[in-house]
């Protein structure tokens, strides 16, 4: 059998592990960050940069021309973030016999079906790893399609949600939501803050005198992301390394679309499939994965402030569910990273 490739940021890229121990010295900014309860909206008008992201720029082609397909009849990181559903099946009553169901049958489509108290393809499972943390936060399952059970309830606080935390409301927004994401993400805000504080000339300045020359700017976005962006710029880690952070909310997204009822089934595994695929060839690892995809959420939340032991950092304990997970037996990183992502829908 051929060898799969590692990813691009495997091995001696991993830049993400020597970031932790850095900490900004003026406490003043470790309540500064505060990017609030709530996924915010991602910026309008981004192009993509640099021949970096141009495999993100193929997805983004990929999944808005697949869904453009689907929607000439109509229009086209979801939760909030404390960040992210639903189940292939529902349990008949006895005076039911049971026969074969999908969620898309569930919410009214007539797709493929899968039989009775059947798990979800490992591929889709495989998708659901990308953004277990959350998953697992939220106190949801995995093992389900965006975390629960379609109930109407479910769907409804979904909706709910999609709409508070991403501005979400209808098929044109969430695609064009994702397509941001796909493009930009946090990606882009962390390389715009990076060359305000080099046009500032307080990039190279140390983290003293740092803190106080940026506490004397008109900031565009919040203290600690320019704190974070600061620290990656020390660290030598770029931005676009972080590509996971906004890439596993794409995935989360797709999920919830579904489960919504703003793509159907088959066009929203599609598009998670393709973007899964950029995440294998990017890193070699759940672990570089989630490295990786820690850093986002970090510059997202603003947290300069992380110790050993992290009490009062977001990061550190999205990290803890994530271990957790590893943990678990039979959980999402028992998956092999590097299985043969396929159409099973």
């Amino acid at each position: 059998m051929q060898e799969r490739k590692k990813g691009k940021y495997s091995g001696d890229n991993v830049l993400g592990k020597g970031i932790a121990a850095l900490t900004v010295t003026v406490l003043l900014l470790a309540g500064c960050g505060d990017a609030g309860s709530a996924e915010e909206k991602v910026d309008s008008d981004a192009v993509v940069e640099s021949a970096e992201n141009a495999d993100l720029a193929e997805i983004s082609g990929a999944a808005e021309t697949s869904t453009a397909e689907e929607s000439a009849g109509g229009a086209e990181e979801t939760l909030s973030e404390k960040e992210d559903g639903a189940s292939l099946t529902e349990e008949p009553t006895d005076a039911e016999e049971k026969k074969p169901v999908t969620m898309a049958e569930l919410l009214g489509e007539s797709k493929k079906t899968q039989q009775e108290g059947a798990e979800l393809p490992e591929t889709i499972l495989w998708f659901n790893a990308t953004y277990a943390p959350l998953t697992y936060s939220n106190g949801w399952d995995w093992r389900l399609l965006a975390g629960r059970e379609p109930t109407e309830e479910n769907k409804e606080s979904s909706r709910d949600l999609l709409d508070y935390s991403w501005n979400v409301k209808d098929r044109e927004s969430a695609l064009e939501t994702t397509a941001k994401l796909l493009k930009d993400g946090h990606r882009k805000k962390c390389i715009d803050d990076t060359k305000q504080m080099e046009e500032w000339g307080i990039l190279e300045l140390g983290e003293e005198e740092f803190v106080e020359q940026l506490l004397t700017k008109e900031l565009d976005d919040e203290p600690g992301r320019y704190a974070v962006a600061y620290l990656f710029h020390r660290a030598g880690i770029e931005p676009e390394y972080m590509a996971a952070w906004d890439l596993c909310r794409v995935n989360q997204l797709y999920a919830d679309y579904y489960f919504c009822g703003y793509m159907s089934y088959e066009e929203a595994m599609d598009a998670s499939l393709a973007n899964s695929l950029v995440l294998q060839e990017l890193y070699g690892s759940w672990e570089e994965m989630v490295e990786a995809y820690l850093l986002g959420y970090r510059f997202w939340q603003g947290d300069p402030i992380v110790d050993e032991y992290g009490y009062d950092s977001p990061t550190q304990e999205r990290r803890h569910y994530y271990e957790m997970l590893q943990e678990m037996e039979d959980g999402p990183y028992t998956l092999d990273w590097n299985m043969e992502l396929k159409k099973s829908w």
